[in-house]
Parts: C-alpha cells; structure tokens; sequence
C-alpha cells in the first residue's frame, strides 16, 4: 500500500463521520491507521483491550478506546526522503500583548507559589486561529515536518478532530519493564546555538523528576534517573531526564502507574491535588484532550503512550491550539507568556505549510 492508497481510504472514513486514528511513532516509516467500522465511543478505564487509546486531561473521565476488534487496521510505509527537517530558524513574531486572563491566572499562581501553598502549577490557555482547514492534509503536514516526535490524528464525531506532534513519552511498559521520561522548560531552537537554562528551569526539571520517581517507588523494584539532557522538539528545546526501571508485577500493574503518573507534575503541578484544584478554579476553559495521553495498547502489556502536548484540535470555523507553561518561583508574567506564544507558533507554522505531494 502506498500513501496515494492509504490517505484517500482515511478521507472517506472522515467524510462518513465514522472514529479513526492515524499515526506515526517517533522516526518511523510506517504510519499506522485504525479505521472503527462504527461510531460507537468504546469509553474504557482499566487498559485490559487492544487498540489505541485517546485519554482526556481529567482523570474523572474515562478514556476513549478505538478497540481493534471493532476496527479495520491499515498502515503504510514511507520512502525515507519522504521527511524533511523542518528549518529550525523560526521566522521572528510579534509577541502581543499578554491577555488579560491569563495574566492575571499567573499573577495569582506566583502569589499562590510565594506563599508557599503550591511549588508549581502549570497554566494553559487556548489560542483560536479563524479559517477552514482540511484535517488529513494537516496530519501529512506536520507528520512531514516533525519526524522526532508522535504525529498523530484521532477523529471521533463525539470529540472532534484533534491533531499533534508530542516530544513527550508518558509511559512506556513492555512486561514489568517501563520507561518514562520528565520534561521541562522550553527554548527555540536556532542554528549552532546550545541552550542556555536558567535556574528557574533547572528547578522545575528537578522538581518534575523526583515527583515522577516517587509516584512510582511504591510500585517499582527498580527506577534508573538518566543524567540531565536537552531534548529537540521540532523547533523547541526542552530539558530532560529519562526514568525507567522494572515494576513489581504484572497483574492489573499498568492500571496503577497510569493513576499514580496522570497528569504528571509536568502537565500539572505540585502537589498535585492543590495545582489540580487551582488549575480547575482559573484556567477557565476545558482542556479537553490536551495533556491527557494517548497511544497504542495490547492488552494492558507492551504499550507505549505518549502526553498529548503539541496539539489542536480543528472545527469547521477554526483550529484550537493548547499551550501552557510550568509557573514556578522565580516566574516571570511576560516570560511565561512568551513561553506559551513560542509553543502556539510551533502548531501556526503547521497551518500556514502547503499541502504536501
């Protein structure tokens, strides 16, 4: 099968109103389809079926699972000249003017941090672009451009259509052996030029990797901290630090560390509960499917998911881009707000791209 045959099969799944997903795993060749033969929301909460599954920001709801029992699978392999770098010289913006409500939202997490009634909270916001776009060719798009990451498109007609490319590994299990990762602060990239991390960042790494490590003590025989490194994400830089190690056991395992990791401080914050609570009483819009997980699984076993950072989700009259930022002592308003405009430009240049050939 070739992408010429591959793409239309998706298109008329699409204009059927009938859930599928596409994907493609980080520097892969095969991008992957899962076409559900009805429109029925398979909603699960213990990962014990096989196919892929789409879970929202909040652990109240319960994921959306595409089984593969109910669904026809298809994939596709690339030409490797298929990918092209995407030029990592980010043409300059100008940056406006802070919103009023995300100003003041931040204003009150770096009061809320001051008194010491939280260490981080992270704070999102949706930035709406006008316009009519075609979803498949997006998906082509940012799969063309950002073959370091988890490109993937998931259409459900109760959900919508939502688009992304995450730097950003949540989990991955295979038998009683996982791998996670802790991700934080973000630059842009630009040509030979190393990034420079300030204190601010190196705290919020630091923070986000020993709440990640002890969530997982009471579950794991073993947790191995790689050293600090940078991690490129498309145009974006971010430090970071893999954790894995070998779990207790088997047996409804997955289940657990899924509860004791989502959503992580890095999505989040700490503790949890308060920037869980904050989050809920300023953010003021309903993240939805942004930073909630989604991937492949098998039968609870051998799956690997990802956070779903680095996405929008696309309506007849607009593309919703999600970004937020980890808000910490020492945050700076206008910095955390360049913060979420950098992360937003990374999706726009995805919709101002050609339709790729």
């Amino acid at each position: 099968m070739t992408l010429l045959d591959f793409t239309p099969q998706v298109e008329s799944h699409f204009k059927n109103n009938l859930p599928f997903v596409i994907y493609n795993e980080p520097n892969s060749l095969n991008v992957h389809a899962l076409l559900q033969h009805s429109d029925k929301q398979h909603l699960v909460k213990n990962l014990t079926r096989t196919g892929f599954v789409f879970m929202p920001y909040s652990s109240k709801n319960r994921a959306i699972l595409i089984p593969d029992e109910h669904a026809d699978a298809l994939t596709v392999a690339l030409d490797a000249d298929y990918f092209r770098d995407l030029d990592p010289r980010v043409a300059a913006t100008d940056v406006p003017i802070v919103g009023v409500n995300y100003e003041q939202m931040l204003s009150e997490a770096i009061e809320q941090i001051s008194k010491g009634n939280l260490l981080k909270v992270v704070c999102s916001r949706k930035d709406v672009v006008p316009g009519s776009f075609d979803p498949i060719a997006l998906f082509l798009a940012t799969l063309k451009h950002y073959k370091d990451a988890f490109v993937y498109a998931f259409y459900h007609p109760k959900v919508g259509f939502w688009i992304g490319a995450t730097p950003e590994t949540f989990i991955k299990v295979d038998g009683t052996t996982f791998k996670t990762m802790a991700l934080a602060g973000t630059q842009k990239v630009y040509p030979d030029v190393k990034p420079q991390w300030t204190p601010k960042e190196v705290n919020e790494q630091s923070f986000v990797t020993k709440a990640i490590t002890e969530s997982l003590e009471s579950l794991a025989k073993v947790i191995v901290v790689s050293k600090t490194y940078n991690k490129q994400a498309g145009t974006l830089w971010h430090i970071c630090n893999d954790i894995s190690g070998t779990l207790k056991n088997k047996k409804e395992m997955l289940h657990r560390v899924l509860e004791a990791l989502h959503p992580t401080p890095a999505v989040c914050g700490l503790p949890r509960t308060k920037a869980k609570n904050f989050i809920s009483k300023h953010e003021n819009y309903d993240r939805e499917y942004y930073t909630g997980y989604l991937g492949r699984v098998t039968a609870g076993l051998n799956t690997q998911l990802y956070v779903n950072l680095r996405c929008m989700k696309i309506t007849d009259k607009a593309a919703e881009i999600f970004v937020g930022g980890g808000v910490t002592e020492g945050s700076n308003i206008f910095d955390e707000w360049v913060e979420t405009v950098n992360k937003a430009e990374t999706m726009k240049q995805i919709l101002r791209l050609p339709v790729p050939s």
